[in-house]
């Protein structure tokens, strides 16, 4: 049977996993493990969304972790935890050139819907990188993700 057609309640389920493990991996009791327990909460997410969960709501979550345990515990030897990494990774997720949103940002509110989503989409990714631009090293990467965060408070 495929995963994707337990509907709501595997989503759920998963999402529920999801939530367990990220407890233990934002407690600061935990240390290192806490790389773990992100490592089975980003399994979870994967269930979620092979269940029909939106990438755009996975990607978030994984973004702000991975973020939050850069800042915490620092790179580590694992490229999930590397900033560089996570600034490729957070650009690439993006549904919108840079372009295309400072020029969609100028009247977003006369936008559709589905722009507006869009937009928003762009600000939630990118709020990761708000706590670790200064980590970002890699040229033309910080000056990429530096353009973002200076257009980020236009976004909705």
């Amino acid at each position: 049977m495929e995963s994707s057609e337990f509907g709501a309640d595997s989503i759920n389920s998963w999402l529920a996993a999801w939530q367990h493990n990220l407890l233990y991996a934002q407690d600061s009791d935990q240390g290192e493990t806490r790389r773990i327990w992100a490592r089975v909460a980003f399994a979870a997410l994967d269930g979620a969304e092979q269940a029909g969960y939106s990438t755009r709501y996975a990607d978030a979550s994984r973004f702000r972790l991975r973020a939050l345990l850069i800042v915490d515990l620092g790179p580590g030897d694992d490229p999930l935890w590397d900033p560089d990494r996570l600034a490729s990774d957070v650009l690439e997720a993006l549904p919108l050139s840079r372009k295309q949103a400072a020029d969609w940002a100028v009247d977003w509110q006369r936008r559709s819907r589905d722009e507006i989503l869009a937009l928003r989409t762009c600000k939630i990714l990118l709020a990761p990188m708000k706590v670790i631009t200064d980590r970002v090293a890699e040229e033309p990467l910080r000056t990429r993700i530096d353009r973002w965060l200076d257009l980020w408070p236009q976004l909705p």
